[in-house]
């Protein structure tokens, strides 16, 4: 009826042991995994201001002018410069014939 305690001592301390460990080994994943949760969620969130930004800048380029556009203002322009150049010329000649009459 004498019990050998010493191996029932050794087996005691290799299952506490062996506890420990898994217990560690389990602490370490579920570390790694809500790290990696934590990043992927960053990721998405990045991803989503992203997205904001090109549907932002989408929207504001529906408003931009086009080629053609931008090609009648300058032809429009030209048209103005032309015709400021000769409101100079005949108002020069004016004035040259009002300086020589006095």
């Amino acid at each position: 009826m004498f019990a050998n305690w010493d191996a029932a001592k050794f087996w005691l301390d290799a299952s506490q042991w062996i506890f420990t460990l898994a217990t560690a080994l389990f602490v370490w994943l579920r570390t790694g995994q809500d790290q990696n949760r934590q990043k992927i969620q960053a990721v998405d969130n990045q991803l989503e201001q992203l997205e904001h930004r090109i549907i932002t800048m989408e929207e504001n380029l529906k408003h931009a002018p086009t080629h053609e556009d931008i090609s009648s203002v300058r032809a429009e322009i030209a048209g103005i410069k032309a015709n400021l150049q000769q409101n100079t010329y005949m108002l020069q000649r004016v004035h040259d014939h009002l300086m020589q009459k006095h």
